[in-house]
C-alpha cells in the first residue's frame, strides 16, 4: 500500500465514523429522520413500514457508518466497506439536506454548504469504491480467466483432434 493510501484512508474515513458516533450519541432526536421518511415515501411508498422506527433506523445506519469507515480507515476490505461508507453517506446526506430549514438567506446558503461538503466526501468515497491499488479488478481477472481456459480448451481438442487423425489412419 503506498504512503498516500496509508494517510488518506484514514483521513477520508475520519469524517464518517466521527459522524456516525455522533449519531450514536444522539440517538434519542431522530426527527430529521421522519421528515425525511415522509418525503422518501412520497417517491416509495413502500418505505412508509418505516414510520415509527426512526432511532432504530438512525442508529443502524450510524453503527454501519462507524463499522465500515474503521475497516476503510484500516486498510480492510477497502473497496467494500467504500461501498457501503457511499450508500450510508448519501443517505445521511439526503436526510440532513431534507430535515434542514432554510428560511433565511443564511439558513440557505450553510445548507448549500453543507451539501457540497457531503458532495465532496461522497465523490472522494466513490473515487476508492473503484481504486484497486494496483491489483486488478474482478473483471481484468475474469476475462484473463476466461481467456487462459479458451486457449487451453483450444490445445486440448487439437491435441484429441491429432491422436484422432492418427490413430485412424492406420
Amino acid at each position: 500500500m503506498s504512503l498516500v493510501r496509508k494517510l488518506a484512508r484514514p483521513l477520508l474515513a475520519s469524517s464518517f465514523v466521527l459522524s456516525g458516533v455522533d449519531r450514536l450519541k444522539n440517538s434519542n432526536d431522530y426527527s430529521h429522520l421522519e421528515k425525511a421518511i415522509s418525503l422518501a415515501s412520497k417517491s416509495a411508498p413502500q418505505l412508509v413500514v418505516l414510520k415509527g422506527k426512526e432511532q432504530l433506523l438512525g442508529q443502524g445506519l450510524a453503527a454501519t457508518q462507524v463499522a465500515a469507515g474503521s475497516l476503510f480507515a484500516l486498510g480492510k476490505l477497502p473497496r467494500l466497506s467504500s461501498v457501503v461508507l457511499l450508500a450510508t453517506g448519501a443517505t445521511n446526506a439526503y436526510v440532513e439536506y431534507a430535515a434542514t430549514e432554510a428560511n433565511t438567506k443564511e439558513d440557505k446558503k450553510a445548507r448549500t454548504r453543507s451539501a457540497l461538503t457531503n458532495g465532496s466526501l461522497l465523490g472522494a468515497i466513490a473515487i476508492t469504491a473503484v481504486d484497486t491499488d494496483g491489483n486488478p479488478s474482478l473483471v481484468w481477472r475474469a476475462n484473463k480467466l476466461g481467456n487462459t481456459i479458451a486457449k487451453k480448451s483450444g490445445q486440448i481438442t487439437s491435441d484429441l483432434k491429432d491422436k484422432s487423425d492418427d490413430i485412424f489412419s492406420h
